[in-house]
């Protein structure tokens, strides 16, 4: 068995996102498995009394996976 992971992107449509990667990978011989979304933090920096201060970032992780037999 082969796998294969696609990234998936925050869109305002994430349910026609989702179908269209789906779509673009049965054509070639893909079968879709499953997907899973994450939203990750990564902490600020204080700075040095407020100076390069960095607020905290949240960056959303996307994957689908797909097996080809």
């Amino acid at each position: 068995m082969e796998y294969k992971v696609v990234p998936l992107f925050r869109s305002a449509s994430p349910d026609k996102e989702l179908q269209t990667i789906i779509n673009q990978n049965v054509i070639d011989g893909w079968e879709y498995k499953n997907h899973q979304y994450s939203d990750k933090l990564t902490p600020g920096k204080e700075g040095c009394f407020g100076i390069g201060a960095t607020p905290d970032t949240v960056t959303h992780v996307g994957l689908v996976v797909f097996e080809k037999k």
